[in-house]
């Protein structure tokens, strides 16, 4: 018969185990309690009967002559004794013994030490609670008593109470331990479930989901966390797979452009010197479309991967916006441009990126605004924060297609985007600055009106 080895790695056992010590450590506590609780008492009643006894015979020792009776008389001793436990001597002032019960032999405690002190005496073949008392009559000892205990029979009944609750914490922490392992693994056996659930689902993709426990506790909640870190990470899959196919999609159209290009180079170009400046100028075009483009995607992957350095400084809003102008109106000159704002305001942030912002968001408004249009920015300021806002007469943005118009390479008008040399990651870019900047953007439109965009960064 094969025997199956029980793995105390697990997490089960492991509380099992834990629960066992503690609970162990509970008993432990209470028997010592017990133990010590019953000990004092079975003591405290034997003082008390030997502090009785012993105050007993010295009464009886004192009234001796007025009774015609010795101290050494022998019913002096056995009346006062109440069971057989008890030893009782008298001894002259001299020390030697007179009186004394027939188990007196076996004790060997002297009776004239620490006199009037009830005792505790253990160790040995001794368990005895003793007391010598000086009888004194008219100022003269007149005799020792000595009274004690036998605690024999006492620390018998503790011996055996000790060994039945020794019995009792085993047979309870093998009871818990076994309780422990039980209820452990019915409380993880959900756990149990998620795992399995986990392994499926990472091996079948990221469409299935973990099943929600119905109870309102701590593993239900688990679970609804896993369930939503996995749509974040299937959104996340999907919106990469949808870059990089876009991305592709974008370098594949310049290359095939180039490799067309080059190809009527190799047949007429030679000869015909208006095809080969047609091609150079062409390919010039597209290579640096896909500069700019890659140039780009290395900008947003950075800031994916963390590693965007700001390199913070104040600088001169009015400084910056006389560049951006010159640039606008040398780049569109088919453009009515507008700049407008409060003097002497200043910014403490990465300069080359706001201007790499402000670009975009003019770059945007050029290519979908028609030829003749008015673009205009605004820029305001308080001590608090400073506002850009871009307002063009362009084609505007349908109300369905706002939210998605910071996705990487998506275009509102998909049959510009060529002519234009949109790649339809600008925005995205000018999100992205916003956010390392810890700024706001805003967006309002109207088809066929126009757009206008307001960015909001915090002055300092």
């Amino acid at each position: 018969m094969k025997i199956r080895r029980i793995k105390l790695t697990k997490l089960s056992w492991k509380l099992a185990f834990l629960y066992a010590a503690v609970f162990a450590a509970v008993l432990l506590v209470l028997n010592a309690s017990v133990l010590y609780g019953v000990k004092f008492f079975l003591i405290d009643q034997a003082k008390q009967k030997v502090e009785s006894v012993s105050s007993t015979v010295e009464k009886r020792i004192i009234g001796s002559n007025s009774e015609q009776m010795t101290f050494d008389d022998p019913e002096i001793i056995y009346e006062a004794r109440s069971d057989n436990t008890l030893n009782i001597k008298v001894a002259e002032p001299s020390g030697r013994i007179v009186n004394a019960t027939d188990n007196f032999n076996m004790l060997g405690v002297p009776v004239m030490d620490h006199l009037n002190v009830v005792r505790k005496l253990e160790g040995g073949a001794l368990n005895l609670v003793v007391k010598n008392t000086a009888v004194i009559d008219g100022g003269k000892v007149k005799a020792y008593i000595q009274v004690s205990q036998n605690m024999e029979k006492e620390y018998n009944f503790l011996w055996i109470l000790f060994i039945l609750l020794a019995i009792a914490d085993i047979i309870g922490i093998l009871f818990s331990l076994f309780a422990g392992y039980i209820l452990s693994k019915s409380m993880l056996k959900p756990i149990d479930k998620m795992t399995k659930a986990a392994n499926e689902i990472g091996l079948s993709g990221l469409s299935a989901r973990i099943e929600v426990p119905p109870a309102d506790d701590e593993l239900s909640r688990l679970a609804i966390t896993f369930n939503e870190m996995l749509d974040r990470i299937n959104a996340t899959f999907e919106k990469q797979g949808r870059f990089v196919a876009d991305a592709s999609h974008e370098l594949r159209t310049p290359v095939s452009i180039i490799q067309g290009y080059i190809g009527m180079m190799d047949r007429w170009g030679k000869q015909d010197e208006k095809v080969l400046q047609e091609s150079i100028n062409a390919i010039k075009k597209e290579t640096l479309s896909m500069t700019v483009m890659i140039e780009r995607l290395l900008f947003l992957a950075r800031g994916d991967n963390g590693r965007q350095l700001l390199k913070k400084a104040m600088f001169s809003i009015d400084n910056l916006m006389e560049e951006v102008s010159l640039e606008s109106s040398m780049l569109a000159s088919d453009h009515n441009f507008s700049f407008q704002g409060s003097q002497g305001l200043e910014l403490f942030a990465d300069r080359r990126m706001i201007k790499q912002m402000l670009r975009a968001l003019l770059d945007n408004s050029i290519k979908f605004t028609p030829t003749g249009g008015k673009i205009d920015l605004l820029y305001v300021g308080d001590d608090k924060e400073i506002v850009f806002t871009v307002i063009d007469t362009g084609i505007g943005i349908p109300m369905e297609e706002k939210e998605q118009i910071f996705e990487r390479f998506y275009r509102v008008d998909k049959a510009r985007a060529r002519e234009t040399g949109g790649s339809g990651l600008g925005l995205s870019i000018v999100k992205r600055i916003v956010e390392v900047h810890e700024g706001k953007i805003k967006i309002e439109s109207t088809v066929g009106t126009g757009t206008s965009v307001t960015v909001t960064l915090p002055r300092l």
